[in-house]
């Protein structure tokens, strides 16, 4: 419910740059979904690294906790005959292991429906770094620790990043379009770094006409000069499909990894480290909050058009 209502919430403030006066885009062409990936916007673009990087995380421990229950936590071996002793211990250890992520979906639950009075105390930037640093600390520690009810107090952890995932990243995306660098009504082309824009300054005949707005970075609202509009949804789905790419990639790295190291303790030392790494990424790198451009610099006072 929570998603929702921030999506609902950034999709009727982007009907309200759009206005009812202004031209309905040309059908979406996958050139022109391809240009549009790959000249996001810093922000977005921080954005969804950041996403990446904390699905990659959670995806790799979410995948082989069972397997970690079983073969670490248990001193089990699935590969044992089904009569041994290891292996009745190893599917102890998958059986527990189901109770942590039973105990992980309560903490998730529980977790979004605090997430929104959270956010009226701490900031996002606060809440985030709370969420990746936590999934750090827990895994890492359930690899330190033999004792089941530790490790199982740990999957409290998961819950806490898995909601921030499903959460925050929209609520910053609809901040960007409720950023007040959203210029309504004007023709924009986006560069890798940059924003040009072109918008109508009304005023006498001498002095009016189309002015060139330079370097507006993280323009989110806006027409291209083909006609097209960067659309809310498309940034939607750039930031969505970040869970997939993360998936592809636990699935090439990890089965190496598992081979390599000999158990699932691998995997959680990998989600660990990414999930510190996802915590320093999102602490220096991820935008927070657009800043109003200054006038001064955002305006250039030379008419393009001084005859109209």
């Amino acid at each position: 419910m929570q998603v929702a209502n921030i999506l609902l919430n950034g999709v009727k403030y982007e009907s309200e740059l759009t206005g009812p006066s202004e031209p309905s885009g040309q059908p979406l062409s996958m050139r022109y979904l391809c240009f549009t990936i790959c000249n996001m916007p810093k922000a977005l673009r921080h954005l969804c690294v950041n996403h990446f990087l904390g699905w990659l995380s959670f995806e790799g421990m979410l995948l082989f906790y069972t397997d970690f229950m079983g073969e670490v936590v248990f001193q089990g071996d699935p590969k044992a005959p089904h009569t041994s002793e290891a292996y009745q211990r190893y599917n102890s250890g998958v059986t527990v292991g189901c109770w942590g992520m039973c105990i992980y979906a309560f903490s998730a639950a529980f977790y979004s429906a605090l997430l929104e009075k959270l956010e009226e105390r701490l900031s996002v930037r606060t809440l985030y770094f709370i969420a990746y640093l936590a999934f750090g600390l827990g895994t890492g520690l359930a690899t330190l620790s033999r004792n089941l009810y530790v490790v199982l107090s740990l999957c409290i952890t998961y819950g806490i990043l898995f909601s921030t995932l499903c959460t925050l990243p929209y609520s910053l995306l609809c901040d960007y379009y409720q950023s007040k660098q959203s210029w309504p009504g004007s023709l924009c082309t986006w560069g890798l770094e940059d924003v040009s824009c072109w918008a109508w300054v009304p005023g006498p005949r001498a002095a009016g006409g189309l002015v060139r707005l330079t370097h507006i970075s993280g323009q989110f609202a806006g027409s291209s000069a083909d006609g097209t509009r960067r659309g809310m949804g498309v940034d939607i789905s750039l930031l969505s499909c970040q869970y997939f790419l993360a998936q592809i990639l636990v699935s090439l790295v990890l089965g190496p990894l598992t081979s390599a190291v000999g158990s699932a303790n691998g995997v959680m030392y990998f989600s660990s480290l990414v999930s510190f790494l996802g915590c320093l990424y999102s602490s220096l790198f991820v935008v927070y909050e657009i800043p109003p451009s200054d006038a001064a610099t955002a305006e250039e006072h030379r008419p393009l058009l001084l005859n109209v």
